[in-house]
């Protein structure tokens, strides 16, 4: 029960972080997603289970690629041991987004709820020690067309994430294919100014 409540706050429904469920619908994209990018597959293919994770390279902020890994495995990850509240992530994640998206994630409201109690859910997973990692496998245009030359994309990820606990056989591994939109700045670096968490195919490798 601790894992399920923990899958629900970096982008699941849970009613004690509502706040941040809603912030994350307000900030979805208007791409239309109408099926897996050429380069997926579908079940019965390599399970992103047990896919291998890339090599890890600096970040590029000229690399929308890299931006929307980077940006999105810090924004999702969380250890209920360290970070302070559930909103901590997006916290993290502030130089990577647009000021906009930040907004709309409620990340400008920290300091005026910095005095808040944390949620009894969230007060709930520090007590079991509760944290989850994200893993970026693959990142693919949406569609199949790379629109870098716009100075806007919308890239379709293949995740992995990983929850456990200091409970014994606390353990749960899933996946998912969420969507960012990225925008190129005026020095060249790109942001994150959109997310869709709801799309899924599925256990697609896309690799």
């Amino acid at each position: 029960m601790i894992l399920t409540v923990a899958l629900a706050l970096m982008g699941y429904t849970t009613s004690a972080c509502s706040a941040v469920r809603d912030a994350a619908s307000r900030a979805t994209t208007a791409a239309v997603t109408t099926g897996p990018p050429p380069a997926a597959s579908q079940p019965p293919g390599p399970p992103l289970a047990t896919a291998a994770p890339p090599a890890s390279a600096p970040l590029d902020t000229h690399d929308p690629r890299s931006v929307a890994a980077d940006c999105f495995t810090r924004w999702q990850s969380y250890d209920a041991r360290t970070d302070s509240r559930p909103d901590a992530g997006v916290q993290r994640a502030r130089g990577c987004m647009t000021p906009d998206f930040f907004s709309q994630l409620g990340g400008g409201q920290a300091g005026a709820t910095a005095t808040e109690e944390p949620t009894r859910a969230w007060l709930e997973l520090r007590a079991a020690g509760s944290r989850s990692t994200v893993e970026v496998l693959a990142t693919s245009p949406l569609g199949g067309t790379d629109t870098t030359a716009t100075g806007r994309v919308v890239l379709l990820l293949n995740v992995r994430r990983r929850t456990v606990s200091d409970r014994a056989g606390d353990r749960v591994e899933t996946v998912s294919n969420p969507t960012l939109t990225l925008l190129r700045q005026n020095d060249g670096t790109w942001l994150v100014a959109g997310a869709d968490l709801a799309n899924s195919y599925g256990d697609a490798p896309g690799r």
